[in-house]
């Protein structure tokens, strides 16, 4: 969570009292690139730790407008299927292989009785000894348990919190600039 205390709202509203809604055309664009870099960083970290794609990580985010000057980035809840982590082999093969997972960069391992039925569907496990039927999915992991790991949260504030400072200065130069304002 990144707020802004009274003091830096102060600077802001004296800087931008000659400016029509000063303060909200400063603070939205400043807090939405914030956003998209907390975003970044959250993906970024998780890959550190897990064999995903930055693609893969179910993230939104919530902007900031002018009249609601806060904004949210949601991870959804779910788990993931094996289909978006590293396994092995991809393909139907006429041979039987061993089924080869691959979660966390730190390590892998053998499924029992897995197979793979083409790249889009992913990895399945057949639940008895019989040759076909059942079979089942292979989940991994959901992603907030992913994005609760200690090094995520901590980086991701640290991206955004720099972020909007620099973008809040940034942000006052170009109202006070297009408004004929001095900086």
């Amino acid at each position: 969570m990144i707020t802004i205390d009274a003091s830096q709202l102060k600077m802001l509203e004296r800087a931008t009292r000659d400016i029509k809604n000063g303060v909200p055309r400063v603070l939205m664009p400043a807090i939405n690139r914030a956003l998209a870099a907390g975003q970044t960083a959250v993906r970024r970290e998780i890959r550190k730790i897990y064999t995903i794609k930055q693609k893969d990580i179910p993230t939104k985010v919530r902007r900031a407008t002018r009249s609601s000057l806060q904004g949210q980035i949601t991870i959804s809840q779910g788990m993931l299927g094996a289909e978006k982590f590293v396994y092995k082999p991809k393909t139907v093969l006429k041979r039987r292989h061993a089924m080869f997972v691959k979660i966390k960069k730190s390590g892998g391992g053998y499924v029992a009785r897995g197979f793979a039925t083409n790249k889009l569907v992913g990895p399945f496990q057949r639940r008895s000894t019989a040759p076909r039927l059942p079979i089942r999915k292979i989940i991994a992991i959901g992603a907030p348990i992913m994005a609760s790991q200690p090094t995520v949260g901590p980086e991701a504030n640290k991206v955004m919190g720099d972020t909007l400072a620099k973008r809040i200065d940034h942000e006052l130069k170009r109202v006070l600039a297009s408004t004929g304002g001095k900086p």
